[in-house]
């Protein structure tokens, strides 16, 4: 080989080894108290996306995730949380729970169907620790219990659901003291009860309405439940579709209150402000009532946007930032195209509105 051959060589072999250790990932770093909303996507479409807002700047970033790190999100993006410094996603129909730094959106780890004995579809994550997290699920009559430091699976618990139209599912949780609450949304009428020293189903409640579908926890100890009342399956009846707003004393375990509200349109959801005194109601519009209020009120706080033809656009989520209070309205619009979020003060002012990804349905507040 010549002595130019030999050159162009080395020369070809250091620009392969410069491809080789150069990334096309965009590179970020997301200081401050920004606010991450996950949109959903369609259902088989591998669309899900995630978004990033500065609420001083009004700066909207979409599709970070995949600019970050050069690959997709997933399919059916379904629930975002924060803990310690680090933003997991389940990706439910993916069978995949992300961890991404905050600042740089860059991964740190991964939990899979296949690392576990019993995950399927992830919905929802709770920590307990900073070793130890629940995972609820579409399919599976059982939470994964995983370390969210190392991403490893360390056990199951058996929730003891039956099958009903091929689902047992678990959805949202939330704590008061030792006892983990869980709605059971798929064809169901039970809200589990979880001791969390033992890692074991206890008790349930059973509600006299179909698909409990959302929950809160207020500062009195008091959990609040909306269903969804069930709907149409395979041309047979399911519920009556009428949602139901329930309190319940998580200490006995009391339905203290049932509240039957109009028939629904969209998406029900509860949310409460920073102190836990308020509580926030998606039932086609937005309601908002002092936990000690008997009843929600007539006329909604936030009314949902509409359409040139009077359309109602699906309000598909809503989160209130622990910081400050502002409130945040994912607006699906339809379901197909971008969809919009709306950002209110606690008074009700309208502070701005951006577009998103395609059916945004959480937010995650740094």
């Amino acid at each position: 080989m010549c002595k130019r051959s030999m050159l162009l060589l080395a020369i070809g072999l250091m620009a392969a080894c410069s491809n080789l250790d150069s990334t096309p990932e965009e590179r970020f770093g997301e200081t401050g108290q920004g606010v991450f909303i996950l949109c959903e996507g369609n259902f088989n479409a591998g669309n899900s996306t995630l978004s990033y807002y500065n609420p001083e700047t009004k700066e909207v970033q979409n599709g970070v995730f995949q600019r970050a790190n050069d690959r997709k999100l997933g399919d059916t993006g379904q629930s975002i949380q924060i803990h310690d410094g680090v933003a997991y996603i389940a990706v439910e129909n993916s069978g995949i729970i992300w961890g991404i730094d905050v600042e740089t959106f860059r991964v740190r780890g991964q939990l899979t169907t296949g690392q576990t004995e019993h995950m399927i579809n992830p919905r929802y994550i709770h920590f307990l620790s900073d070793t130890k997290a629940y995972v609820t699920d579409l399919y599976s009559p059982y939470i994964t219990i995983f370390n969210p430091q190392t991403f490893e699976y360390v056990g199951s618990i058996a929730t003891g659901q039956v099958e009903s139209f091929g689902y047992a599912s678990t959805e949202m949780m939330v704590q008061w003291g030792n006892r983990v609450f869980t709605n059971c949304w798929s064809y169901s009428n039970k809200i589990l009860v979880i001791d969390t020293t033992t890692d074991e189903v206890t008790n349930e409640i059973e509600l006299s309405s179909w698909q409990p579908k959302s929950m809160v926890m207020d500062a009195r100890g008091k959990l609040w439940v909306i269903t969804d009342g069930g709907y149409l399956v395979d041309g047979e009846s399911f519920g009556d579709n009428i949602p139901h707003l329930y309190r319940i004393d998580a200490e006995t375990l009391t339905i203290e209150d049932d509240e039957q509200l109009d028939t629904d349109e969209a998406n029900v959801q509860l949310a409460t402000n920073p102190a836990g005194d308020v509580l926030y109601v998606i039932n086609n519009d937005v309601y908002r009532m002092a936990v000690t209020d008997a009843h929600l009120p007539v006329r909604p706080f936030i009314e949902a946007p509409r359409q040139t033809n009077g359309h109602r656009h699906f309000l598909y989520g809503i989160g209130v930032n622990p910081n400050n209070g502002d409130i945040y309205v994912a607006d699906a619009v339809d379901y197909s195209q971008s969809g919009t979020v709306l950002r209110y003060a606690s008074n009700g002012t309208l502070l701005d509105e951006f577009r998103v990804g395609i059916t945004p349905n959480g937010f995650a507040f740094k």
